[in-house]
């Protein structure tokens, strides 16, 4: 059977995004998927994850839940990464990004699939250096990853949580 790894993050890069891509490659070797691909939350450019406090459009989010939609109905994904960081976004948006949490959430569960983080938490790919340095000084992202991309079913299971997502969000980042 044929494996994909759809990573799911938080926006459209500024740059080129070739961190980001590479170290989702990195994660498709560690998982011994065939493919990856990579789809956002908040389908737009923003200069940094904390624009999204102040520059969101409900309509965008939409689109991205679309998107992500669509990349899962395609009947190809085996396992999903999430990766869209840890930090929700304040003001007024918070609760818009907080159901769009929930909805991916509801879907991965209801679909079954194999889901994974980074450390625990849906840490983004251009972040995952300081965690293996914290843990491995010296040590590269791609020779430690597989020790860091934890499956979300397990830790669900060890901590009680029913929503997987939940056991990655901080309690001082929920409402």
């Amino acid at each position: 059977m044929v494996s994909h790894l759809l990573a799911i993050l938080h926006s459209l890069p500024v740059g080129s995004g070739l961190r980001t891509t590479r170290r989702v490659e990195i994660a498709q070797r560690a998982l011994e998927c065939d493919s990856s691909s990579i789809v956002n939350m908040y389908p737009a450019e923003l200069s940094d994850s904390n624009a999204l406090n102040g520059q969101v459009t409900t309509d965008t989010l939409a689109r991205g839940r679309e998107l992500i939609q669509r990349e899962l109905d395609s009947g190809a994904i085996s396992d999903v990464l999430l990766a869209y960081g840890v930090q929700l976004p304040t003001g007024p948006i918070r609760r818009e990004y907080r159901a769009q949490v929930d909805w991916v959430s509801a879907e991965l569960e209801r679909r079954r699939l194999r889901v994974w983080s980074f450390g625990g938490r849906p840490t983004h790919p251009s972040r995952w250096h300081r965690l293996v340095s914290r843990v491995h000084p010296g040590s590269s992202v791609e020779s430690r990853a597989a020790e860091f991309l934890l499956p979300l079913s397990s830790r669900a299971e060890s901590t009680s949580t029913s929503n997987p997502i939940d056991t990655i969000v901080l309690s001082s980042e929920r409402d």
